[in-house]
């Protein structure tokens, strides 16, 4: 490339706010690109001037969002491979939300390499089902968050 022509295309870009060029040869395509300005700089300075005013406080507070899965303990994926939430197509779904469960009750079941692997809580995880993170079907990682247990 000549360095001269880097030169020219440099000035160019500075002289008009340009961000990005992209260049290619053959049959000459150019793409600019300027910089995004930013809001301040589009709105005239009285409006300026009122946003910046202070705002009264409002009148009624909203209550902070309360995570009603927080403290809960995560049953995860020892193995990747598909989650299965029933034994059979046909059946019902090993545990629903409000179900208990402790360390001996099966879950669900991971199927790795045409083996189904019977999940069950680990680590003495007792209490009552909060939540299904996953879906019947889904692939899952080591470590995915398969449900929550308050």
């Amino acid at each position: 490339m000549d360095i001269k022509l880097l030169k020219d295309i440099t000035k160019i870009m500075k002289d008009n706010d340009l961000v990005e060029v992209d260049i290619e040869s053959g049959d000459l395509k150019v793409k600019l690109k300027k910089a995004v300005a930013s809001v301040s700089a589009m709105v005239p300075a009285q409006v300026q001037q009122y946003a910046q005013a202070p705002v009264a406080a409002p009148v009624a507070e909203a209550a902070p969002k309360v995570d009603e899965f927080a403290g809960c303990k995560q049953i995860i994926s020892p193995i990747p491979g598909t989650v299965y939430l029933k034994p059979n197509p046909d059946a019902a779904l090993f545990v629903n939300a409000g179900t208990q469960v402790d360390e001996t009750k099966v879950v669900c079941l991971v199927e790795a390499m045409k083996v189904f692997n019977e999940i069950k809580p680990d680590n003495g995880i007792k209490g009552t089902i909060k939540k299904i993170c996953v879906t019947d079907g889904q692939p899952v990682e080591y470590g995915t968050v398969l449900f929550l247990v308050g």
